[in-house]
């Protein structure tokens, strides 16, 4: 795999934001292998994915966004 693939982060709604809309959502090189994406959050995000508006062909939908675990 070597494509331009969307990043979602995801939080809890604050006054003024746009429904719907994550705070994070940029492409990003995705190639085959181990990779580490990196995102700086203004708030704690609460989950975060890879394709998170499924644009891409995939036979399991419901694997591409998973809750994030903050540890203190």
């Amino acid at each position: 795999m070597d494509d331009w693939v969307e990043v979602g982060v995801f939080a809890l709604a604050e006054e003024g934001d746009e429904p719907g809309k994550p705070p994070y959502l940029q492409k990003h090189r995705i190639r085959s292998g181990k990779q580490s994406i990196t995102v700086t959050m203004p708030r704690k995000p609460t989950s975060a994915g890879i394709d998170p508006r499924n644009l891409l062909v995939d036979w399991e939908t419901d694997d591409s966004v998973k809750w994030v675990k903050i540890d203190s």
